[in-house]
């Protein structure tokens, strides 16, 4: 099979003048409302969380702002079989306490992530992959358990490489509080409740790079957070509501950048059960959502309407399925004919940052009878929610980053998922079925039919994708991702 290199490229519009004077200055982030609950990449599986890691820790592959594959820890790959592909690694790298990396790394992540007693929450997402098998020190095959046509997308989304001998003295519980990766930053301080502070790694392999001195998280309340960043208590402000943008705008020295992005308000529903597992309830949710109003009141008009959970952009986007109209007329005859006339209660369970849109859906819901009890809990702590089994339905921004309908589909409905409440209607091996058809034609023909399945049978209520709002000093520079889990060392302060 022909070989796949992908040269390292550099954007043109990331070299500015201004980047010839090195590394500058102090880059305050606010992406959270409060701390991960841990720093350790094989123990996390949320938006913020992996955010946070990813600057510490890399993986074979990434993706660039604009959802390109490109090459990370791994220079080039190759497909050697259906099974088998082979990673050349980039030589002369180390971890930030001088360990090095090589294939024995690469081995070692992928074996402890495998491991059930890890209790890596996003396991089933790369459980395709059997086992890493060294070839020598700088190359390393990836052996999956069927042919994976989506092996890189999961590498690139999930897989972040740790420090073999680090773990093996200092164990994982070190780990989780003092991480060790091949980052551009470096990890300093965690002062909980309060920011996680990094640094500048010296020694990083993109020559130049990062360009700031010091990177900071900081966790504040989300009605704090403007405040914090025109008093200067920050620099960026990564998830900015839509209902704030003009304040943003009218304030000198500010800005506001956007980008539609692969992330979709996600809605779950616990179907094994009633009244759920009826697909007329199901449909009638779906028509008494008014989806140009919860656009416009939660994101002041900052999304698109979609038909299923699969997003323009995406891989295995069914651009032909046009999304449910709005009609309470249709919504009520689907509930009288399910059974419902008087309609019926359910528990909801939402993130902080979906708490405007679960307001706004349980008061339209509420026009056809179905009222909405709303629980609110962090991004760190939803896992442990969903595992409760106290929820008929729960709802969240969902970024996708495996840049493939594959990853919201498997998260929403998958039995295996982590944030499923069910595991219903052979969607398993529908989902198992498309990503081990390696054939790109056979996987997109697999990929649409599954789109199209999801819709007819409503398997979620569907929303919008979103478009990315981040609220930043004017003279920053830095490039919203399109995967929505941004990368900093790229960012920078210009010269005034």
């Amino acid at each position: 099979m022909k070989k796949q290199r992908f040269a390292f490229f550099l954007c043109a519009a990331l070299l500015a003048p201004a980047l010839a004077l090195g590394a500058n200055g102090k880059l305050r982030v606010c992406d959270d409302v409060a701390d991960p609950l841990t720093l350790d990449p094989g123990k996390e599986f949320s938006e913020k969380n992996h955010t946070l890691c990813q600057q510490i820790f890399e993986g074979l592959v990434r993706f660039n702002p604009d959802g390109q594959m490109e090459p990370a820890l791994a220079v080039s790959w190759n497909r050697i079989d259906p099974t088998r592909m082979r990673f050349n690694l980039r030589q002369g790298v180390t971890f930030h306490n001088g360990e090095p990396f090589d294939a024995e790394a690469v081995k070692f992540t992928i074996e402890r992530l495998l491991d059930p007693k890890t209790g890596f929450p996003g396991i089933a997402l790369i459980s395709s992959i059997s086992r890493a098998e060294i070839v020598d020190a700088v190359t390393i095959d990836i052996v999956t358990r069927f042919p994976d046509a989506l092996l890189l997308n999961r590498l690139a989304g999930l897989v972040l490489i740790v420090p073999p001998r680090y773990i093996r003295e200092k164990g994982d519980g070190f780990l989780a509080e003092t991480p060790v990766g091949t980052g551009a930053f470096i990890f300093k301080k965690w002062d909980k409740g309060r920011e996680i502070s990094l640094s500048e790694n010296p020694n990083y392999w993109m020559k130049g790079y990062p360009k700031v001195k010091e990177l900071t998280f900081k966790f504040i309340r989300q009605e704090d957070q403007l405040a914090a960043l025109f008093s200067g208590k920050v620099d960026l402000l990564t998830d900015l509501p839509g209902t704030q943008t003009l304040a943003v705008m009218k304030h000198p020295g500010f800005t506001v950048k956007k980008k539609p992005v692969l992330c979709t308000m996600n809605v779950v529903l616990k179907l094994p059960s009633a009244p759920l597992n009826n697909p007329d309830v199901r449909k009638a949710l779906n028509y008494a959502l008014d989806k140009n109003a919860l656009i416009r009141y939660d994101v002041l008009g900052n999304g698109r309407p979609i038909a299923t959970f699969s997003m323009p952009g995406e891989i295995g986007h069914n651009s032909s399925l046009r999304p449910y109209e709005f009609d309470l007329k249709k919504a009520r005859r689907l509930l009288v004919k399910a059974g419902y006339p008087n309609g019926f209660t359910l528990k909801m369970v939402s993130k902080p940052g979906a708490e405007r849109a679960a307001k706004i859906m349980a008061a339209q819901f509420k026009k056809i009878g179905v009222r909405m009890d709303v629980t609110i809990t962090t991004d760190a702590a939803l896992i442990g929610e969903f595992a409760s089994g106290k929820y008929d339905i729960g709802i969240g921004d969902c970024p996708d980053p495996m840049a493939h309908a594959y990853f919201v589909q498997f998260i929403t409905l998958h039995s295996k998922s982590p944030y499923s409440l069910s595991g219903i209607y052979g969607i398993d091996a529908k989902l198992e079925d498309m990503a081990s058809a390696v054939d790109e034609k056979a996987s997109l023909k697999k990929a649409l039919a599954l789109d199209q399945y999801i819709y007819d049978n409503a398997l979620s209520v569907f929303t919008y994708q979103k478009i990315a709002v981040s609220a930043l000093k004017k003279n920053l520079r830095f490039e919203l991702a399109v995967m929505r889990v941004p990368y900093f060392y790229a960012a920078y302060f210009a010269r005034p």
